[in-house]
């Protein structure tokens, strides 16, 4: 029985998302709009002789941020693609700082001019990363603890979109699939992620809820937030795994700016308690609006 509704879980909002993407209306009328963000960040630290301490040290990363919305008078799909990854340099060894690779498309009813409070709604989710992942202390690289397609966590789910105010943007879905996907059967031999070393994926049936914000103050201060919320019907001990990102930008002219890259876990499948992360610098960053 549990399988039956895990399956059926699983392919009812695929179904939906196909059938919205399929829509078209007789007047053929498309809006389409695009936003884009690619920032580089380079920071080099050198000390000699310093009294204070600490180790020189290089430190860059790379975002680039794809946003999509394709409005028809019937429905809408919005598309979000960002690769995020950084690296550091101190003391000849050199590591990952940032790694996602993340997909997010959401389809729902209701397009040009469309005023309801509330839509029905899909949504598919991919998250993974770029390069292989060590821990701290393996300096020679001999044990991967992550890699790209190890883990995917994937998501699909059927619900409501609410878009009446224009800067916040909340997806609440009552029936939802996250599946961890772990290819790498190293990794998988670690039981890592959730998932058991004698299979490749571990799937879950629950509620999912997606918070999005995105704002430009007095021209030259933007916030992006987004915060996924996921609670497991079927776990003995329910827990909400949550994560997210907060991305801030202070434009200082055309080309440059001082950012903030935060990002925060709570997956207890892969750890019992917060993974936090957070990245300060001047960069080059070039939008499309």
């Amino acid at each position: 029985m549990k399988i039956k509704l895990f399956n059926f879980l699983f392919l009812l909002p695929i179904l939906f998302s196909f059938s919205l993407s399929g829509q078209s209306d007789s007047t053929k009328k498309r809006i389409v709009e695009h936003q884009g963000m690619y920032n580089i960040n380079f920071m080099r630290t050198d000390l000699k002789d310093w009294t204070q301490g600490g180790e020189s040290n290089t430190n860059g990363s790379l975002m680039i941020r794809e946003q999509l919305k394709i409005q028809s008078k019937k429905a809408t799909g919005r598309h979000l693609m960002q690769l995020n990854y950084g690296l550091n340099n101190q003391a000849g060894r050199t590591t990952k700082t940032i790694d996602n690779l993340q997909y997010v498309g959401n389809f729902s009813r209701g397009g040009i001019d469309d005023k309801k409070f509330v839509r029905l709604s899909t949504q598919i989710e991919l998250n993974t990363q770029a390069m292989p992942g060590y821990t701290v202390e393996d300096t020679a690289k001999l044990n991967m603890i992550s890699n790209i397609g190890s883990p995917v966590y994937a998501q699909f789910s059927l619900g409501a979109l609410s878009n009446r105010y224009k800067s916040w943007s909340l997806y609440f879905a009552p029936l939802g699939t996250k599946t961890t996907i772990v290819l790498d059967s190293n990794i998988r031999e670690l039981g890592a992620f959730g998932v058991d070393s004698t299979s490749s994926s571990l799937f879950e049936g629950g509620a999912n809820a997606t918070l999005t914000f995105n704002k430009i103050y007095w021209r030259t201060f933007k916030i992006l937030l987004r915060t996924d919320f996921f609670y497991n019907y079927f776990d003995e001990n329910p827990k909400l795994d949550v994560r997210g990102e907060l991305i801030s930008y202070y434009k200082l002219d055309k080309w440059f700016t001082v950012n903030i890259n935060y990002q925060f876990v709570q997956d207890y499948d892969a750890f019992e308690g917060w993974q936090l992360k957070s990245v300060a610098g001047l960069g080059l960053t070039l939008t499309l609006d």
